[in-house]
């Protein structure tokens, strides 16, 4: 029968400083929030209380590099101790949650642990998460490779919610490992369960491997992180540039329509460079991530057997830089080919503009030709009131349009007639506009 001592549950999470359009006086502000409410959380769950300058360090993001909050407490029948740690690196925030109970559990009751640790564990806030690893461990006093194995699976099953198997096993300080990824890309989510073969090996564990291996998960998951970005930015790409195709006869197409090809256009372009921007990401980190495993090689047993964190550097070196770089190779000639339509666009764009606003300037002056004529009209009809009254022609024409002026009243004849003057003139200017531009054209 299985026997776990000490059983830990680790959680690493990693949030960029700076995501793709939020600044990083943003993401602080947003992050220490979270931060903040970890303290409280505690308080709530365990009835734990920290001093205000625990608080003000763990706070601290740009003064104090590293930062804990300790615990201990009741959970649910459990007396469990641990930390929330927190690191302020280059250029991410990292969180590593660590709960554990100084005793030996059998399976059952190491998943009644999980569960109940799980309520401790941080929810990170909307930000640029790029990944998350759970890690399981702990020394066993009994049990077989198949009790072990049965217990990693489980551990998945309570973490992940969903059946699944290890995609990969290895051995790490003579102990078993077993390693859970997330059925899609963008879970971008790891479980690793690491049964140790007695207490020495945890603490040598503690001492000379657990900054490596939170480094060498950073690197691991921004490649991950990366490439998922790689496939959304080709996604949008693709659908930019047959929108933008789509709208190539520019002659029939509107002003704002034009105006909305510009903008995907120029969304055409900053994709681009964010998908080249991921493809650097992605050569930089596996570089990261070879030169930190071969450091924890060198430091490990020779009975150590490391394979399954080659695999994964040998597996995204050959196909993730290749996929991406393909990606970019292929939507740079449709760059050039948008480039020049870009110039046509603009082009049009500034013909409509120009056209709209000589057609604005046109009307201003068709309706001041109006309104001064109207104007002048005005002044000049109460001499001759009655004159125009006389005419049944005039009368007819202001009884017809404008029937809404009292009859035989002086103002009906002198306003009926002032705009009726406007709107002929106004129309006698338009004709004149109209066929003066087209004598021009010719």
């Amino acid at each position: 029968m299985l026997k776990l001592v000490d059983p830990t549950l680790n959680l690493f999470t990693y949030t960029l400083k700076q995501g793709l359009g939020v600044e990083e006086s943003e993401t602080r502000k947003t992050y220490r929030r979270f931060l903040a409410g970890l303290s409280e959380q505690l308080h709530e769950k365990l009835n734990v209380s920290f001093t205000s300058e625990e608080k003000r360090k763990f706070l601290a993001l740009n003064e104090v590099e590293v930062a804990d909050l300790a615990f201990t407490g009741n959970l649910s029948n459990h007396q469990v101790k641990g930390r929330y740690r927190r690191w302020n690196v280059s250029d991410n925030y990292q969180l590593l949650f660590d709960g554990y109970v100084d005793d030996k559990y059998e399976t059952a009751k190491v998943i009644k642990l999980i569960e109940s640790l799980q309520e401790l564990s941080p929810k990170l806030p909307k930000l640029e998460n790029i990944g998350q690893t759970w890690m399981l461990s702990g020394w066993l006093e009994s049990g077989t490779d198949a009790d072990a194995e049965e217990l990693a699976k489980q551990a998945y099953k309570c973490l992940l919610k969903k059946d699944g198997v290890p995609q990969a096993s290895g051995e790490f300080l003579s102990g078993k490992v077993f390693e859970f990824w997330g059925d899609k890309i963008e879970d971008n989510l790891q479980l690793l369960v690491i049964l140790y073969p007695d207490d020495a090996a945890c603490k040598e564990w503690a001492k000379d491997f657990y900054l490596n291996c939170q480094d060498l998960l950073c690197f691991r998951h921004k490649i991950i992180w990366a490439y998922e970005n790689s496939l959304l930015l080709k996604k949008r790409l693709v659908k930019n540039y047959n929108q933008i195709v789509a709208m190539r006869n520019t002659s029939r197409l509107t002003l704002p329509k034009l105006l909305e090809a510009m903008g995907k256009l120029s969304e055409f372009a900053i994709d681009l460079n964010y998908l080249e921007l991921q493809y650097s990401t992605i050569n930089v980190n596996l570089e990261k991530y070879q030169d930190k495993l071969t450091e924890m090689q060198a430091k490990a047993r020779q009975t150590d057997d490391l394979k399954f964190l080659q695999e994964f550097h040998d597996t995204a070196n050959k196909n993730y830089p290749r996929q991406v770089k393909k990606d970019i190779d292929n939507f740079r000639p449709c760059l050039e080919i948008l480039q020049s339509l870009t110039d046509t666009i603009r082009g049009t764009v500034e013909i409509r503009k120009a056209e709209s606003d000589r057609t604005f300037q046109n009307i201003v002056g068709i309706v001041g030709v109006g309104l001064s004529t109207g104007g002048t009209v005005a002044s000049a009809s109460a001499n001759y009131k009655t004159e125009i009254e006389a005419n049944p022609a005039i009368n007819a024409a202001i009884n017809t349009l404008f029937p809404f002026f009292e009859p035989g009243s002086g103002l009906r004849i002198i306003m009926g007639f002032t705009i009726l003057s406007g709107v002929a003139t106004s129309l006698v200017t338009a004709i004149i506009i109209a066929v003066w531009s087209r004598i021009f054209r010719r």
